[in-house]
């Protein structure tokens, strides 16, 4: 098994990071996810988008840069701003969405597991 590199996100943020898209998707239904992991850059990335509107279309990211790893938060039209942690944004929006407290109702695991799936991986340069 290998072992994932320090731009991939680790279990405990995979399960932060669903719980997110889950609670965005509550407040904001129609709300989509996409995940890249570039492995020639250094970094993963989730965004949200909601096609219909309404909803912020936003980006999550965590990049190795000479031998650090940084996060990062950007929103559409926004340049990316350096956070110290992920749950520093996703906390935000869940407390804020306030979903109700059995899980059961809005957790989309299996939404989640399909943003998962599908992930990009770049792995070298890709000329279009």
């Amino acid at each position: 098994m290998a072992i994932a590199a320090s731009y991939e996100f680790t279990g405990d943020e995979l399960a932060g990071l669903c719980r997110w898209f889950s609670a965005m998707k509550y407040a904001f239904p129609g709300t989509e996810g996409v995940m890249i992991v570039s492995h020639q850059e250094q970094y993963s990335a989730v965004g949200l988008y909601n096609r219909a509107g309404g909803a912020p279309n936003c980006l999550v990211a965590k990049q190795e840069v000479a031998g650090s790893t940084r996060f990062f938060w950007s929103t559409e039209g926004d340049s990316p701003k350096i956070i110290n942690a992920l749950t520093e944004i996703t906390d935000a929006h869940i407390r804020a969405i306030k979903p109700p407290r059995n899980e059961k109702g809005w957790l989309d695991p299996v939404g989640w597991m399909g943003v998962y799936a599908a992930r990009m991986i770049a792995t070298a340069v890709q000329v279009v």
